[in-house]
């Protein structure tokens, strides 16, 4: 800037100077300006006839002119040399609001032929009698379900088939669970595919539609499939999902429309999570979920692959992990760790059953079909296939809810506070009455029934009742293991709206 002004004032006393050359007058040749015959001779002139003053203005506008382009072009080869760079200042961030809220999840949505059969009524699908009751349990700010299959996969609620013929479900399931409270959809699965690419997009086009969100696949940028970071209450809450469990028709799929599914083979699943969750958390994200298909129907344990797995995804950032794909609840667990200086925690919940279908362990086709003069080894096959059904039909009518309360400290950091837990269990015929058969298939928080004084009508007899209680008491056992940290719920309701804002941070 100096230099700058020293030109300015250079070129500013080389006007002036001119000025006083055309001037017509010399007037400090004859200060009185009388005509006294002594008078000096007027100095020569270069140019006659010149207006000083307007000479003046004019050299002085063409030189600003000269140093203003000067600067300019100064300043340009600055900045592309690199020679100096002009700082820029980062605008200061608003302190963050002190936020809470409450994180919901719920197992696999995935019915039935027979269950779409029930909830046709009066010439269209209604599935709030079956489901209506779920809503005391999925109240959460931020509620998150499975879904195995797809919505609405052909368009107009064509070629509808329930979970064991087409998986291809009506759009009144997307509008019943987004009744619920249900915010997001985890979608990633062996079934995500089961009407091909164009249905998977189909599916995502009708939940964006109800305003569900979906999480690990994407009709959108793939680069943008695992990074998606929500505001809710002012605290970013990042979430990915995975599967690994491959099957139906991803084999199918060219190259690109493979980008647009979190799928990932076992062996690569940690390496993923680890590399998904440092993209959140570079995107903002202060709590992050991850949910992971990692189990097929019939797996009654958490096996150490997805307990070891667990273990490298919780070290990585993980807050709370949601397993999926078994269709039945597995254990629950509190991974404590080491970040830094910071003791740090993440909740794992290995497998959180189905929260509607009707579902049971299909057997090996080859051994039930066994029949007549059997040896040994055959019969005991058959009597273990048969056993492993009877087994899925009793623990695939139970699920669980968990609701995390999250909330930010003091000093910033954003952490559970609490974790509670709801049993659910699924009614395959209920005691309502006989004629309408949408009522046969009734999920039902297992916490409203137990302590009944006597059965509840909702029940066909007390055998059902029964059932209920066995699975609140086995889901119960489940969240014990964890030393207190999973607490029943009180299936109490929250008091105002919370401000949830979707998209990309």
């Amino acid at each position: 800037m100096k230099i700058i002004s020293a030109i300015l004032g250079f070129f500013a006393r080389i006007a002036v100077w001119f000025g006083k050359i055309f001037n017509k007058d010399d007037v400090s040749s004859n200060p009185a300006g009388r005509g006294t015959g002594n008078e000096a001779r007027p100095r020569k002139r270069l140019v006659d006839g010149v207006d000083a003053d307007r000479f003046t203005r004019l050299c002085a506008i063409l030189v600003i002119g000269f140093v203003s382009v000067l600067g300019a072009v100064l300043i340009a080869a600055s900045l592309r040399s690199g020679s100096h760079q002009i700082p820029v200042e980062e605008p200061e961030q608003e302190s963050r609001p002190s936020g809470t809220f409450t994180l919901t999840f719920g197992g696999n949505v995935m019915p039935t032929q027979e269950m779409l059969d029930s909830a046709f009524v009066d010439e269209k699908f209604d599935f709030r009698n079956g489901m209506s009751e779920l809503s005391e349990v999925l109240e959460g700010d931020l509620t998150i379900v499975g879904l195995c299959g797809q919505v609405n996969a052909y368009g107009e609620n064509k070629q509808l088939k329930g979970f064991d013929s087409g998986k291809n479900y009506p759009t009144a399931l997307a509008s019943t669970l987004s009744e619920l409270g249900v915010d997001y959809i985890f979608g990633a699965n062996q079934h995500a595919l089961a009407n091909g690419y164009d249905g998977m997009c189909s599916t995502i086009s009708t939940l964006h539609a109800r305003s569900l969100g979906v999480i690990g696949m994407t009709d959108d940028a793939p680069d943008k499939l695992n990074t998606r970071v929500v505001k809710v209450n002012g605290i970013n809450v990042g979430l990915a999902g995975f599967n690994c469990i491959e099957g139906g028709d991803y084999a199918k799929l060219t190259a690109e429309q493979k980008g647009h599914i979190a799928n990932v083979s076992k062996e690569a699943l940690a390496e993923r999570a680890v590399t998904d969750i440092a993209k959140l958390k570079k995107s903002g994200a202060e709590y992050i979920a991850v949910c992971v298909n990692w189990g097929g129907l019939g797996s009654f344990v958490a096996t150490d692959f997805i307990k070891e797995t667990a273990k490298k995804i919780a070290q990585s950032g993980a807050d709370v992990i949601v397993g999926y794909g078994p269709c039945v609840t597995l254990g629950t667990e509190v991974i404590s760790y080491k970040s830094g200086d910071a003791q740090k925690e993440c909740f794992v919940f290995y497998s959180l059953g189905t929260l509607y279908g009707n579902n049971v362990y299909p057997g090996m086709p080859n051994i039930m079909k066994l029949k007549g003069n059997l040896n040994e080894t055959q019969k005991k096959a058959l009597e273990n296939e048969k056993k492993l059904i009877a087994k899925s039909k009793v623990n695939m009518a139970r699920s669980m809810t968990v609701t995390l309360n999250i909330a930010r400290a003091a000093d910033g950091t954003v952490s559970a506070t609490q974790a509670s837990y709801n049993p659910v269990f699924l009614i395959r015929n209920t005691g309502e009455a006989e004629e309408n058969s949408h009522m046969k298939f009734i999920s039902v928080p297992c916490a409203k029934y137990v302590s009944a004084e006597e059965c509840p009508p909702v029940f066909a007899d007390e055998k059902q009742w029964e059932a209920c209680k066995a699975a609140f008491k086995a889901i119960s056992a489940i969240a014990e293991k964890t030393g207190g940290r999973l607490v029943l719920n009180d299936l109490g309701h929250s008091g105002e709206e919370p401000d949830v804002s979707d998209g990309k941070i």
